[in-house]
């Protein structure tokens, strides 16, 4: 079968990822590349608010995501790199991120029009931060979060607008957010 693709560029183009869900797996029932997407949203669209999660927006143009197609001994393999600015550096923030440093998510990660989540229960991201000093005055000083790892599938998309998706309008974060 022969697909006749062409690139169009239009305003829904400028449509960019602009938050992020991040999820401690740990918390989550199981869940693979197999299960269908619709049960995957269900499940996160019903988290309970004791759930450990934190949604952080992004600075325009300041985050990075890579989701690389690898073949490895005859599998498919998704690598997916991700990370993150945040901004300012605080006690209460770094607190909350040596909660998450060393442990396995799952990123929720938001556009207007639609969302890509990334990992699984059974194969998440694995969640590390270190301390962003930069020398110039005015340069970002706080934390950069990243988060990696291996899967076998692909991210599964969500397409639909924000008021689809009630788990990032309800606010889920920690409890501190209030201080900050």
């Amino acid at each position: 079968m022969i697909h006749n693709l062409c690139n169009i560029y239009g305003d829904e183009n400028f449509d960019t990822f602009y938050k992020a869900m991040i999820i401690e797996a740990s918390q989550l029932p199981k869940f693979n590349h197999l299960t269908k997407e619709q049960e995957v949203l269900t499940l996160i669209n019903n988290l309970p608010q004791e759930f450990q999660a934190m949604t952080i927006g992004f600075l325009p143009e300041r985050f990075s995501l890579g989701n690389r197609t690898r073949i490895r001994n005859g599998s498919r393999m998704y690598e997916t790199d991700f990370s993150l600015p945040l901004v300012p550096q605080d006690a209460n923030i770094q607190n909350l991120l040596e909660t998450y440093n060393n442990k396995e998510v799952v990123v929720l990660i938001t556009r207007h029009t639609h969302s890509h989540l990334y990992g699984t229960s059974e194969q998440p991201l694995l969640f590390t931060y270190e301390e962003l000093h930069n020398p110039a005055p005015s340069g970002l000083k706080g934390y950069t979060l990243n988060m990696n790892n291996e899967s076998y599938g692909a991210p599964l998309y969500f397409a639909g607008n924000e008021a689809e998706f009630p788990i990032i309008n309800r606010g889920l974060a920690f409890q501190l957010a209030g201080s900050l």
